[in-house]
């Protein structure tokens, strides 16, 4: 009876130190999630920018991002496209608040994609419903993107 607390106690000291490690670990779980659910997201919009290009000018797609979540790694922007001749002109670039980027290219096909403004397309909420739209200017093609 005398070493009930001393076990006790023992136990305490036990659980409480087991704790944050768990914390640690599900907080990790949630980010490699938010990743893997943000760089489907980002293969999805490459896949549409390549079949509206594939489809050739008056091709119209739609789709609906979700960048939620996450704990230690948010969402902060996305740069689609660049200028025409641009190094980034495929490529789309998702920034996180931890200072990390995803990118994703269009190459294949390739994809030139752009803002109205004939530039790179930044984006900075965390569910876009962005349009992408074949159009053709000075006989080539490019992605036009906008978001809804």
């Amino acid at each position: 009876m005398e070493s009930v607390p001393l076990r006790l106690m023992i136990i305490c000291v036990v659980a409480a130190l087991s704790v944050v490690p768990a914390a640690e670990g599900l907080q990790e779980m949630k980010s490699r999630d938010f990743l893997r659910r943000a760089t489907l997201e980002l293969e999805r919009t490459i896949s549409a920018a390549e079949v509206v290009g594939v489809e050739g000018p008056g091709s119209v797609r739609t789709v609906a991002l979700d960048f939620t979540g996450g704990v230690s790694q948010r969402f902060l922007s996305l740069s689609v496209g660049d200028r025409q001749g641009g190094p980034n002109e495929s490529t789309i670039i998702m920034k996180l608040t931890s200072g990390a980027t995803v990118l994703k290219s269009a190459s294949e096909p390739p994809a030139c994609l752009r803002s109205s403004a004939g530039e790179s397309l930044v984006i900075t909420d965390p569910e876009p419903t962005i349009r992408l739209s074949c159009q053709l200017e000075n006989c080539s093609w490019f992605v036009l993107v906008e978001v809804e």
